[in-house]
């Protein structure tokens, strides 16, 4: 009986914790996002977002929607902007004329992978600070959290 009410101590405790630490985190994180993004790049969030789906594979605008839970109007305004800035194409699937796929251009990579580079060289500066152990302990941490809430 006490390995349970132990457990579920713990449990409790790193449920605090999480709501604790992972708020302000992703408040962090989005705001240096939102200055690389903006003031450097001319790009929104939500358009940096839509590059990196695309990125990840999600090819079209339902896609897109689907994963940003907005609607395909709203999605493909969007892309209208980043097709107008020479970032991403659509291309006519031949097979199925009403299926329209989207990449990125060259220009549309370089900018997504100088907007990585920069926030990579941003947490690299500040995980400096943390030594081995507990670097390799916060890798098995996000493991564990994107296995369990991924």
């Amino acid at each position: 009986m006490e390995t349970r009410s132990t457990s579920e101590e713990i449990l409790r405790r790193t449920i605090e914790e999480f709501w604790e630490t992972f708020p302000s985190l992703w408040h962090n994180i989005r705001a240096r996002i939102r200055e690389v993004a903006t003031e450097e790049f001319d790009i929104t969030v939500d358009q940096f977002h839509i590059l990196r789906r695309i990125h990840k594979g999600r090819d079209s605008v339902s896609k897109l929607a689907e994963a940003k839970h907005i609607s395909r109007p709203a999605i493909s305004r969007s892309v209208d902007v980043m097709v107008n800035k020479g970032l991403v194409t659509r291309t006519q699937v031949p097979h199925d004329r009403r299926h329209v796929q989207l990449a990125l251009t060259d220009e549309g990579n370089a900018l997504l992978e100088a907007i990585f580079s920069k926030n990579r060289d941003w947490m690299a500066g500040k995980l400096a600070i943390l030594d081995e152990t507990e670097l390799n302990t916060i890798q098995v941490a996000m493991q564990a959290l994107s296995k369990t809430l991924g």
